[in-house]
């Protein structure tokens, strides 16, 4: 299998990592929506990553869709989403906010990063600043311990840890780790593991797609 995209992206991350916690063998093609938007185009129709190649040549993508079909591929033991009611549901609602908040961290960083200086909407960093609070805000009050549901590692903890990451990296200063500590824990907890080190974040690969960080006088 043949995963696409760079890990600066949590999205990709979170297919990574799951490929390692699964033992699945692969290797990655880091390419960039915006360096290489043809090629990704190519792949799938919405010029979107992540994509997973599979062994026949069929592509699968959307973050979700490839997890589900890997979970496809374990036995039920192993699997990081729990087969049964009402489990299931518990775990996928957490995970609905960790990836509601990569998506709005990404919609954040993407007016400062790609939109020009003075560009800016300030009605929607507003907002989408208060989401980005509220998804993290929600999770803390879960008080994982370790975990976010059960007791064992699930899909919600690997993307609420790589969302985290994703923050730390992309906007440094923007919340203070005293705000959210249970929850910045299981990110350290998560990240010092080799599935997750094996598919660590990538500032060169960030700054490879032309990403820049958000100037500090502009995270008021």
């Amino acid at each position: 299998m043949i995963p696409v995209g760079q890990n600066d992206s949590p999205f990709v991350r979170r297919v990574a990592v799951t490929l390692n916690l699964y033992s699945f063998p692969f290797r990655r093609r880091p390419f960039s929506v915006f360096k290489d938007f043809d090629a990704v185009l190519a792949l799938n129709p919405l010029g979107k990553l992540p994509v997973l190649t599979l062994d026949d040549g069929e592509n699968l993508f959307d973050s979700r869709a490839i997890l589900d079909y890997l979970d496809g591929l374990v036995e039920p033991g192993r699997c990081l989403l729990p087969l049964a009611e009402p489990e299931r549901h518990r775990v996928l609602r957490v995970e609905a906010v960790a990836v509601g908040l990569c998506e709005k961290l990404y919609e954040l960083i993407y007016e400062f990063a790609r939109r020009q200086v003075g560009k800016q909407d300030p009605g929607v960093v507003a907002r989408t600043e208060r989401q980005v609070r509220s998804a993290l805000d929600r999770l803390e009050a879960l008080r994982p311990s370790p975990w976010l549901h059960g007791a064992s590692l699930t899909r919600a903890d690997v993307t609420a840890a790589i969302a985290v990451t994703y923050l730390r990296e992309k906007q440094a200063g923007f919340v203070s780790r005293s705000e959210h500590p249970a929850l910045q824990a299981l990110c350290d907890r998560c990240e010092a593991t080799d599935p997750f080190r094996d598919a660590a974040y990538s500032a060169a690969e960030a700054a490879r797609s032309g990403w820049r960080p958000r100037a500090v006088h502009d995270q008021g």
